[in-house]
């Protein structure tokens, strides 16, 4: 299990950060400058290319990201990716988490709640199959 326990902390501590994003709708995620990631950002990307990198070397292997998915432009949109680890092999099933993360660019809002240009979105929930 400790094998990706750093990397999973990453995405944790960042997703725990997670505050409401505007006044009149119930979306949460963590704020920050595109132009100027901190020190968390910067973490969990570097984490996520240590994942994609892992996928390019055995490609034999369960993938770690899935379901990458990209809208939108360069002013307003994102990509959004599905990673699961998983941590155990139990009577033929796979069982671990999935980290559903979501990197999106916004524009000013009255309603908008967060300070910077950018903000991700994590959502955690376990997660098994064969």
């Amino acid at each position: 299990m400790g094998v990706f326990k750093e990397e999973a902390t990453i995405i944790e501590a960042v997703a725990h950060r997670q505050a409401r994003i505007y006044s009149d709708a119930a979306d949460y995620g963590y704020a920050y400058n595109t132009n100027n990631p901190d020190k968390a950002i910067k973490s969990l990307i570097n984490a996520l290319d240590e994942f994609k990198a892992m996928d390019k070397e055995f490609p034999e292997d369960k993938p770690f990201i899935r379901n990458r998915q990209v809208w939108g432009d360069n002013k307003i949109g994102g990509v959004s990716i599905d990673l699961i680890i998983f941590w155990e092999k139990d009577k033929g099933y796979y069982k671990g988490t999935k980290y559903s993360i979501s990197f999106s660019k916004i524009s000013p809002h009255p309603s908008l709640l967060v300070k910077g240009n950018g903000y991700i979105s994590i959502d955690i929930n376990p997660y098994s199959e064969k």
